[in-house]
């Protein structure tokens, strides 16, 4: 069975005891149950989504960035400050 069909028959088999219930007040319950968890799962994926959008760095900020570790490099070429070698750098992490 694919999760496809599987899917459809519990949807199905859900419809069917929905459609058997008398009292009105579990119907309620459960559009409320029903509700809190459509939210809860798409409230999950646009974290996801968020999440995802934050690792992506657009063309212009990378570029920005290089400029600026170029112009901090070219500063401290002119005016003699030390600088740690890249080396350096990863031996601190």
């Amino acid at each position: 069975m694919t999760e496809n069909s599987a899917l459809a028959m519990q949807r199905e088999a859900l419809i069917n005891e929905l459609r058997n219930v008398d009292d009105i007040d579990v119907i309620q319950k459960t559009q409320r149950y029903l509700n809190r968890a459509l939210a809860a799962v798409k409230k999950a994926a646009s974290k996801t989504q968020e999440e995802d959008e934050e690792e992506y760095i657009s063309k212009e900020e990378l570029e920005q960035r290089y400029l600026r570790a170029f112009t901090q490099m070219y500063r401290a070429k002119k005016e003699g400050w030390k600088l740690k070698s890249a080396e350096e750098l990863l031996n601190e992490l």
